[in-house]
């Protein structure tokens, strides 16, 4: 039986700032880490340590006493904190952004996810061999290749050449998703994406959607690449896509390594957020704004927004406050439990109406105009029709696209002609 590795996991921060450790805390659990020891100290960051010199030495003391192998920090260390928390502790130290990098290693199933992940793994490399060639030539680092080169300026170089050869590889693959999105676009089929915070339960939605089976294990980042399928609802054909799940501040090193997947959003008709609605308020709140900060840095904005309230079977208490909390980020909501397959009826519902590339109207029309009336609704379905007095009364369908010009031939024509838009957010002026 294999033994996990022992990591203390530290935060620094500011008094205004929230305590994270307990996330971190999840984050290593997910990297198969044993976390015996949290630290916390709250302070303005120190260039040399991070945390200040003298929590630095109660924490070298502490990992002797509690044998920890690895320390894990949840603020992002620069190579020279990296190298100097190192060589006081005696183990290895490493930050958030490295440790998802290592949970997304071992989970990243496509090509294309392993590629983005080994670059941005890289990338960070690099930025910290600059740093320790720098060290090696002061004299702190050995590392003296023959004729002066150094063994990390060897390797830097090394390490440059494969980023390289990555982003063409990445490039490549990028233009052959925009060819398929550029495809599914002409070919009219509405797009769903579902996203929200890394634990919310977007697996489960997607499998109780879609019929397909996810990988679904609770922790943080089960699902890195994006997996899409056709569904129908209402007779109407649309994909329906799972994505990765964002965390509070989404370094930036991360939102580059995964611009495909979160491209996939972008070019979406319709995100669903799903919203662990059983977490407390304050937790609700901070994941629903880091989901929008995420979702606006590529271009989604609440309105294309549906909040999917999820877990509502686990809620005991305090469900109006916490549904006034995610009404004052996106306006359309609905309540389910992905797992208990609960309100996903009234999904589809809100899902048709927002996906429908056409419009349904109900038309009164002077019996007089009747035989003038059909050759305009040439290009429409007439979904029912029936005679009331001297009016007849039309229900119809019709192509958003057309919807502009039909009107104007009906405004066209002499005579009382009541127009009323059915089942629609979309307003209709006769």
């Amino acid at each position: 039986m294999k033994v996990s590795t022992k990591v203390a996991i530290v935060q620094r921060r500011l008094r205004r700032e929230r305590n994270l450790l307990f996330e971190l805390k999840e984050l290593a659990k997910a990297a198969g880490y044993d976390v015996v020891l949290e630290l916390e100290q709250v302070r303005k960051p120190d260039s040399r340590y991070q945390i200040g010199y003298g929590k630095a030495k109660e924490l070298a003391e502490l990992v002797k006493e509690k044998d920890i192998e690895k320390v894990i920090f949840f603020n992002e260390l620069k190579p020279v904190q990296i190298h100097n928390l190192s060589k006081l502790l005696g183990v290895d130290v490493i930050d958030r952004i490295t440790l998802i990098l290592e949970i997304f290693a071992r989970r990243a199933g496509s090509k294309e996810a392993k590629l983005q992940i080994e670059l941005a793994m890289l990338k960070k490399q690099l930025s910290y061999l600059k740093e320790q060639l720098h060290l090696a030539k002061l004299g702190e680092l050995p590392g003296y290749l023959g004729g002066g080169e150094y063994i990390i300026d060897s390797y830097r170089e090394h390490v440059a050449r494969r980023i390289t050869k990555i982003k063409r590889e990445l490039e490549k693959i990028r233009a052959r998703k925009n060819i398929y999105w550029r495809r599914r676009s002409l070919a009219e089929v509405p797009t769903i994406v579902l996203t929200g915070y890394t634990g919310a339960g977007k697996t489960t939605l997607f499998e109780a959607l879609t019929g397909e089976k996810g990988y679904v294990d609770g922790k943080p980042f089960a699902t890195l690449s994006t997996t899409s399928r056709r569904i129908t609802i209402k007779g109407k054909t649309l994909i329906v896509s799972d994505t990765i799940g964002f965390i509070d501040s989404l370094p930036p090193i991360l939102v580059e390594a995964f611009y495909t997947t979160l491209a996939e959003i972008a070019y979406s008709d319709l995100v669903l957020l799903v919203v662990d609605i059983s977490e407390p308020c304050g937790e609700i709140k901070r994941k629903v704004q880091a989901s929008l900060e995420a979702l606006r840095h590529v271009g989604v904005f609440e309105d294309n927004i549906i909040a999917v309230l999820n877990k509502i079977d686990l809620v005991n208490n305090g469900l109006e406050e916490k549904i006034e909390i995610v009404k004052e980020y996106v306006d359309e909501f609905v309540l389910v439990s992905a797992k208990e397959r609960n309100g996903l009826e009234i999904l589809y519902d809100k899902i048709y109406a927002k996906t429908r590339k056409y419009q349904h109207l109900q038309l009164m029309i002077n019996m007089n105009l009747l035989k003038k009336i059909w050759k305009i609704l040439r290009k429409t379905k007439i979904l029912s029709f029936q005679i009331s007095d001297s009016t007849a009364i039309l229900k119809i369908e019709i192509e958003r696209s057309d919807l502009k010009n039909l009107l104007y031939q009906l405004r066209e024509l002499d005579g009382n002609i009541k127009i009323k838009p059915i089942n629609t957010s979309v307003k209709v002026r006769a």
